[in-house]
């Protein structure tokens, strides 16, 4: 039986949903527009606390076989939450907290993270307008190496999927999300583990290099990869895992298998698994290597620090 470790679970709080529902015009008068914002988004209200979603979370892994994921605070604030949540289930749930580095506080922040036991930050340039090699990104490296943790990176183009749908205005300017510029932070942080989701999004080329010398690139699998539709490189999903396991860089043992699950009752993503699946089959991929990237290179990574 195949182990599965989720690289990419958003723990959508009812604060996730209330966050997002008060910036859509829509919604932005109500004092909790939760239930009304979930209503139009066709997915159930989250429960009143956090432990509460993580057990709706734990059912719906173990209905689907699924042995462990990483929580992500998709949202700034939300470290007390994911600490409720792995609390709660040590043995299933790892957490990773949204952090902006451009946040005066955020060296206070980081700390508050490691002070409730979350193993990584999540950075997204797009989204909160900085460069992955900035000063103030630095210091945040700095502080990741000091307390052994993992650094999630997304480049490449970012879509909040559930801003659209409430018809909120975008806050992402794309340019940020500059993979050649984490390529250099790369090389100043050799000690950091980082992670870029969806393949890097099309912005592998300026990590390529880097991530040959220090090996301290993974890359998750994890969403539709919708962007492939745009990339002239690769046509398919089947093409780029080719590509990602030949180049050596990168190669079976810095991928993540991931989904991108967020809200039920859509739950956990068994259709983003059955097309990697379905994709690793077709290349021949080996049961050996399929379970170092469902399972055991996640495992290893985390179990590292």
């Amino acid at each position: 039986m195949e182990m599965i470790f989720d690289s990419h679970l958003h723990f959508f709080t009812r604060e996730v949903i209330r966050f997002y529902s008060q910036q859509s015009p829509e919604f932005s008068q109500l004092k909790d527009p939760t239930d009304c914002a979930s209503d139009k988004l066709g997915i159930f209200p989250p429960p009143e606390n956090p432990q509460e979603l993580a057990k709706l979370w734990v059912k719906e892994l173990d209905r689907n076989k699924v042995s462990r994921a990483i929580l992500f605070g998709s949202i700034l604030g939300e470290q007390a939450s994911i600490e409720k949540a792995i609390k709660l289930f040590p043995n299933r749930f790892v957490g990773f907290q949204l952090v902006d580095p451009t946040d005066p506080a955020a060296s206070d922040i980081v700390e508050d993270i490691v002070s409730k036991k979350l193993s990584g930050l999540l950075l997204f340039p797009a989204l909160h307008h900085f460069f992955p090699d900035d000063p103030a990104c630095v210091r945040l490296y700095e502080l990741a190496r000091k307390f052994k943790l993992i650094v999630f990176v997304h480049i490449g183009e970012l879509k909040i999927l559930i801003q659209e749908k409430l018809g909120s205005a975008s806050p992402c300017i794309q340019e940020f999300g500059d993979g050649q510029r984490l390529g250099r932070i790369l090389r100043k942080f050799p000690e950091v583990s980082f992670i870029v989701p969806h393949f890097g999004c099309g912005q592998l080329d300026g990590l390529i290099e880097p991530a040959r010398e220090f090996r301290n690139l993974y890359l998750d699998t994890s969403s539709s990869n919708s962007w492939l539709q745009h990339n002239s490189k690769f046509s398919n999903l089947k093409e780029l895992f080719e590509n990602v396991l030949e180049e050596k860089a990168f190669g079976i043992e810095r991928l993540l298998f991931g989904t991108d699950s967020t809200v039920f009752p859509r739950g956990w993503r068994k259709d983003i698994y059955e097309i990697q699946r379905k994709a690793l089959d077709d290349l021949g991929v080996t049961s050996t290597d399929v379970s170092l990237l469902l399972y055991k290179n996640l495992e290893k990574l985390v179990t590292r620090f």
